[in-house]
C-alpha cells in the first residue's frame, strides 16, 4: 500500500477505504523522510478533493488535515505553508460539510513556523463571507474562534491593520453563541481583543452583540461533573462589558437599570460590574449618573436578611467615591456626591428610632469616609459635631450607645486617612461624651465609653484623667462584672500610655497604693489584675514588678494572687511583648522567685491552685531567646528531676520548663526528661500530671531538629513502649492515649513515622475493650488544644496535616474488616472527628466513600456525631449533589426524626436547614415522592419550644410546600 502514496490511485483508497486513516503516520514518516513531497501529496488526492459528493470531499479534507497536524510545527517551509494556506483558502468556498476539517487544518496551519500572518488576509475575507459561524457545529465554531485569537496573539499590529472589515467579520461570527463552553472561551479572548483592537464605528454594535447575555441566567445539568458553571460565566463577561471607554456610557445605563431589577442575581452581577467599571473606565464617564447609582445602592444597602448584597453594595459605593475623587479637583462631581449622601444619611439618622436604622445609615457614611481622604474629611467634620448632639438629645440608650461606637469609628477613620489634623476642634469633643456615659450607672453605657475612649485615647485632656480614673478604679474595687473589669483596666491601660505620670500619682502610688497592697483584702485580686497590666509600660514596669516578685520571694499568703495576675497579663501577647518579658527576666529575675515559691507550696496545695504558677513559668519562658531558655534549664532541670523521682506531682514543674522552648534549645538532659515523661504519663495516678507528661513526649518530638537529635528521643520512645506489657488492663487505655499524642506531634512536624502510630490507633477501633480509647485518641490528633502544640510554644505545624490525617485514616479504615454493633458508634465517632476538621476540598475528592459513613451517623444519639454529619450532608447537597440523589430515601426520614432530637437544638435547626438545601438544589422530578410525607413530617417543628427552630422550620416546610408548583424552576 505505500506505493500508492506516490500515485493518483491515492484519491480512490480514500474514497473506498474505511481504516484509510489510520495510514496517516506512515505517510507524515514518508513526508518528514523527504520521500514524499506535501505539494505531490495535494496533486495525488485531486480526485477525493475535487469528487463531486461533497462527503467524499470533506473526507478527502479530513484526512489530509490529519496529516498536517501529524507534521512538526517546523517542518514546513515558507513556501509550502503559503500554498497550503491558500489550498485551505480555496476549500472555503466549497460544500458545508468540507467546512469544519477546513477551519481545523487553517488552526494548525497556523502554529506552524514559518506562517507568514500575511496570510491570514485572504482567509479572514473567505472565512467571514462564505462560512456563517453560527450555523456550524459547537466544536466547529470553538475552533474559528480559536483562529482568531491565535492570530491576534501572533501579531496584533497586523491585526489592527484589518480595519473595521475583521471587526464585524469578529463580531458576526460570535453573534447568538449559546454554547456556554463557547462563551467561556469568547469572554476570555475578548478581555485581550477588546483592549487591542480598535472598534471605531462598531463599537455600538459590539456592546450590543457583548450585553444580550447580561445578566447571565444559567444553570447548569446536576449531572454534569464537569459543567460550566453560572459563575464562570458571569465573572468573564463582566470585564469584557467594560472593556473599553467607548463601552463605558452604555454600560453604566445597563448596570443601573439592572439594579433596579426584581432578580437579586441581576443585582449580584450588577454591583460586580460597577466594581470592574471603576477598575477600568475614566472618572467623568460616571458623572452624569451618580444620583441613579446612589438612589438604587442606598436601596439595597438596607436589606434586611442578604449580608452578600450589602457587602457589594458598600463595595460599589466605596469604587465610585474613589473613583471620584480623582477628579475632585477639576469636577464639582466628587464634593456633590459626597453631600448627596451625608445629607441623606443624616437625615436617616435623625429619623432613626431603633438601632438597626442607626447602623444602617452609619455604615453608609463609615464606607463614605473610608473610600477617599478628602470624604473621610467632609464626613468627619459635619458627623462628629452631629453625632454628638444626636448623644446629647436622644432619650433611647440603644441609640445613644451606638452613637457612641459611631464616634469611634469616625475618629479611628480620620487618624487612619490622615486628616486628623483638619478636624481637631470636632474630635476634641469626644472624650466628653465618653466621660458622660461612664459616669452612668448602666453597664451597657460604661463598656460602650471605655471602648471609644480607648480608640479616641491621643485626643483625651490632662484635666480629664481624674475624673475618667475615679470612676475606673471605683469599677475595679466594687464592680462582680468581668467584661467591665476587663475594659477597666484596658482603659487605664490606654490612658497610662499617653498620661504616664498621671497614672502613676493617681493609681499605682494613690488608689491602688503598690506599696500598701494588703491594705484592702477584698479587691486585692482585682487590684493585682490592674497593676501587672500596666507593668507592661515602662515607665512602670520596675515599682510594680519589684513589689510583687518581694510579696511572692517572702512566701506571702497573698503570693498565689500575685502570681495569678502576673499569669494573666503576660499571657496577653498584645500587652506583653517577648521583648518585654525578656526584659522583664533580664533586669528583674522573674522566674526564680516563682520557681522557689512553687517547690514551697507544690505538695500542700491544689494542683489546680497552683496552674497559674506553671502557666507563668511556661510563658515567660516561651518568650525568650535560645541562649536564655538554655540557661534556666540548666540551673532548674537537676533539681526538678531529683523531686521528681520522689513525687510525680513536681512533674508539673518539668512541663513547664521544657514545653515553651525554640526547637534549635537541647540539652544533654533531654533523654532523661523523655524517660521520666514516659514513666510518668504511663504510671501516674494523677490524670492531669499524665495529660502534661503526654504533652511534653509530643512536644519533645515535634521539635526536636531533624537528624541526630530526634532519632535519638524517638529511638529511645520506642524501646521504652516496647518494653511494656499489653496483658496490664489499666495499661492498655493508656498508651492508646499516648498514641493519640505521639502521632499528632509526628503529624504535625511532616514525619512519615506519624503512621506507624496511627495504625496502632486505628486497629483498636474493632476492639470492644479499647475502641473508646481508640476513638478519643483519633479527637486528640484532631483538636487544636490553646496549651499544647501551638505557634506560641515554637512547635511545627505542618499546614497540610488534617489534610493528610483523613487521607491516611480513610485508607486505614478500609483495612478494619467487619464492625461489630459493640464497636461501630466509636468507629463512626473516629470519622467524625477527623471529618470535621479536614478541608471541604478534600471531603469532595472522597465524596462516594465518605456518604455512606456520614449517612449511617445519623442513626447513633451522639451530639457531637450529628452535628458534624449534617454539616457534611449540607456541604454534598450543594457541592456533590450526585453523591446524595441515590440516597434520599434514607436520608430524609432520618433528617425528620433529627428535626425533633431533643437533645440538641443544633442538631434541630442543622437537619431543617439540610431539608431546606435539599429542596432547593435537587430536580422536583427528583424531590415529588418525598413531597407529601416531608410536609406532614415537619409540622410537629412549627411548633417547637425554641423560636429559632420554628424559623428555620416554616423555611424549610415552605420550599417543600412549593416543589412541583406551577411556574416553580424545574432545575433549581
Amino acid at each position: 500500500m505505500n506505493s500508492v502514496w506516490f500515485k493518483p490511485e491515492l484519491a480512490n483508497l480514500i474514497i473506498n477505504t474505511n481504516d484509510i486513516f489510520e495510514q496517516v503516520p506512515s505517510i507524515v514518516t514518508d513526508i518528514i523522510s523527504g520521500r514524499l513531497d506535501i505539494a505531490d501529496l495535494v496533486e495525488n488526492m485531486a480526485g477525493v478533493l475535487t469528487n463531486k459528493d461533497p462527503e467524499n470531499r470533506a473526507k478527502g479534507m479530513s484526512f489530509y488535515t490529519k496529516i498536517l497536524k501529524g507534521l512538526p510545527n517546523d517542518y514546513l517551509n515558507d513556501l509550502q505553508v503559503k500554498f497550503i494556506s491558500k489550498f485551505y483558502i480555496d476549500r472555503l468556498k466549497d460544500n458545508h460539510r468540507v467546512i469544519p476539517p477546513v477551519i481545523e487544518g487553517y488552526s494548525v496551519l497556523i502554529d506552524m513556523t514559518e506562517y507568514n500572518i500575511d496570510n491570514c488576509r485572504d482567509f479572514l475575507t473567505v472565512l467571514f463571507r462564505e462560512v456563517t459561524c453560527q450555523s456550524q457545529l459547537r466544536q466547529d465554531r470553538y475552533t474559528i474562534y480559536l483562529i482568531i485569537k491565535k492570530l491576534c496573539e501572533k501579531d496584533i499590529d497586523y491585526v489592527k491593520n484589518l480595519g473595521p472589515d475583521f471587526v464585524y467579520g469578529v463580531i458576526s461570527a460570535m453573534d447568538g453563541e449559546r454554547d456556554p463552553r463557547n462563551l467561556v472561551f469568547l469572554f476570555e479572548f475578548l478581555q485581550f481583543f477588546l483592549k487591542s483592537v480598535p472598534l471605531g464605528h462598531l463599537a455600538e454594535e459590539m456592546f450590543d452583540v457583548i450585553s444580550c447575555y447580561y445578566p447571565i441566567d444559567f444553570h447548569p445539568s446536576p449531572e454534569d461533573p464537569a459543567a460550566v458553571t453560572r459563575e464562570q460565566l458571569a465573572n468573564g463577561l463582566c470585564p469584557c462589558l467594560c472593556a473599553v471607554q467607548e463601552f463605558g456610557e452604555s454600560c453604566i445605563i445597563l448596570l443601573v437599570e439592572k439594579l433596579d431589577s426584581n432578580l437579586r442575581l441581576a443585582k449580584i452581577d450588577s454591583l460586580r460590574l460597577l466594581l470592574e467599571c471603576c477598575k477600568s473606565l475614566k472618572a467623568e464617564t460616571f458623572v452624569p449618573f451618580v444620583k441613579a447609582i446612589w438612589s438604587s445602592l442606598s436601596r439595597d444597602m438596607g436589606h434586611k436578611t442578604d449580608d452578600e448584597l450589602k457587602l457589594l453594595c458598600h463595595e460599589a459605593l466605596s469604587a465610585v467615591i474613589a473613583k471620584l475623587e480623582t477628579i475632585a479637583d477639576t469636577d464639582p462631581a466628587f464634593e456633590n456626591f459626597t453631600k448627596l449622601i451625608l445629607i441623606s444619611c443624616q437625615t436617616s439618622i435623625a429619623e432613626a428610632t431603633t438601632v438597626a436604622q442607626f447602623v444602617k445609615s452609619a455604615k453608609i457614611l463609615l464606607t463614605t469616609a473610608n473610600a477617599a481622604p478628602q470624604a473621610c474629611e467632609v464626613i468627619a467634620r459635619a458627623m462628629i459635631p452631629a453625632t454628638v448632639a444626636f448623644y446629647e438629645f436622644k432619650s433611647s440608650p440603644k441609640l445613644q450607645i451606638a452613637s457612641l461606637d459611631f464616634l469611634g469609628d469616625l475618629y479611628v477613620l480620620a487618624k487612619t486617612k490622615g486628616v486628623m489634623d483638619r478636624v481637631q476642634l470636632q474630635v476634641a469633643e469626644v472624650p466628653q461624651v465618653c466621660l458622660a456615659a461612664v459616669s452612668q450607672t448602666s453597664k451597657e453605657f460604661q463598656m460602650a465609653g471605655f471602648r471609644t475612649l480607648i480608640r479616641v485615647q491621643d485626643c483625651l485632656k490632662a484635666d480629664l484623667v481624674l475624673p475618667f480614673v475615679e470612676v475606673l478604679i471605683h469599677n475595679i474595687q466594687h464592680s462582680q462584672d468581668n467584661d467591665l473589669l476587663s475594659i477597666s483596666v484596658e482603659t487605664i491601660h490606654a490612658i497610662a500610655r499617653k498620661y504616664p505620670e498621671l497614672i502613676m500619682e493617681l493609681v499605682v502610688k494613690g488608689k491602688c497604693n503598690i506599696e500598701n497592697l494588703e491594705q484592702d483584702k477584698a479587691v486585692l485580686q482585682k487590684r493585682l489584675n490592674l497593676l501587672s497590666n500596666l507593668a507592661s509600660i515602662d515607665d512602670f514596669t520596675k515599682v510594680i514588678i519589684e513589689e510583687m516578685l518581694k510579696i511572692i520571694s517572702a512566701n506571702d499568703p497573698d503570693a498565689l494572687q500575685v502570681v495569678e495576675a502576673l499569669s494573666g497579663s503576660i499571657s496577653i501577647a498584645s500587652v506583653f511583648t517577648n521583648e518585654k518579658v525578656t526584659q522583664i527576666e533580664s533586669d528583674h529575675g522573674l522566674i526564680d522567685p516563682v520557681m522557689t515559691w512553687l517547690y514551697k507550696e507544690i505538695t500542700s496545695t491544689n494542683p489546680e491552685s497552683l496552674a497559674h504558677g506553671y502557666t507563668l513559668i511556661a510563658n515567660t519562658i516561651g518568650s525568650l531567646p535560645p541562649e536564655k531558655q538554655q540557661n534556666i534549664l540548666s540551673k532548674h532541670t537537676p533539681q526538678a528531676l531529683e523531686q521528681c523521682m520522689k513525687d510525680d506531682i513536681y512533674f508539673l514543674i518539668i512541663e513547664s520548663l521544657y514545653s515553651p522552648l525554640h526547637p534549635t534549645v537541647y540539652t544533654s538532659k533531654f533523654e532523661e526528661i523523655m524517660t521520666v515523661a514516659l514513666r510518668v504519663s504511663l504510671s501516674s495516678e494523677n490524670e492531669v500530671v499524665r495529660t502534661k507528661a503526654c504533652a511534653l513526649i509530643a512536644h519533645l518530638l515535634n521539635k526536636a531538629e531533624h537528624g541526630q537529635k530526634f532519632e535519638l528521643l524517638y529511638e529511645l520512645l520506642k524501646t521504652k513502649l516496647a518494653a511494656c506489657s499489653r496483658d496490664d488492663d489499666s495499661l492498655c487505655p493508656r498508651l492508646i492515649i499516648l498514641y493519640g499524642w505521639i502521632t499528632k506531634a509526628l503529624i504535625m512536624r511532616g514525619s512519615d513515622l506519624f503512621l506507624f502510630w496511627l495504625q496502632k490507633i486505628v486497629g483498636v477501633l474493632n476492639t470492644k475493650e479499647y475502641c473508646r480509647e481508640g476513638s478519643e485518641a483519633i479527637r486528640l490528633i484532631m483538636t487544636e488544644y490553646p496549651e499544647y502544640l501551638n505557634v506560641k510554644q515554637h512547635c511545627r505545624i505542618s499546614l497540610l496535616y488534617k489534610q493528610r490525617m483523613f487521607e491516611t485514616f480513610s485508607g486505614l479504615s478500609c483495612k478494619l474488616g467487619n464492625l461489630t454493633p459493640d464497636t461501630k458508634e466509636s468507629y463512626l465517632l473516629s470519622w467524625a472527628y477527623v471529618m470535621e476538621k479536614a478541608p471541604k476540598t478534600v471531603l469532595n475528592n472522597q465524596a462516594k466513600k465518605v456518604t455512606p459513613i456520614v449517612i449511617d451517623s445519623l442513626e447513633y444519639d451522639h451530639k457531637d456525631m450529628l452535628n458534624v454529619s449534617l454539616n457534611v450532608i449540607s456541604h454534598f447537597v450543594l457541592a456533590k449533589p450526585v453523591v446524595i440523589v441515590d440516597s434520599l430515601q434514607t436520608i430524609l426520614p432520618r433528617l425528620v426524626q433529627l428535626s425533633r432530637y431533643m437533645k440538641s437544638m443544633d442538631v434541630r435547626i442543622k437537619s431543617l436547614e439540610c431539608l431546606y438545601d435539599i429542596a432547593n438544589t435537587f430536580r422536583t422530578s427528583i424531590l415529588l415522592p418525598y413531597k407529601q410525607d416531608i410536609l406532614l413530617d415537619l409540622a410537629p417543628s412549627l411548633d417547637d419550644k425554641k423560636r429559632l427552630v420554628r424559623s428555620v422550620a416554616v423555611r424549610a416546610r415552605s420550599r417543600w410546600y412549593l416543589v412541583g408548583a406551577p411556574g416553580e424552576d424545574k432545575i433549581n
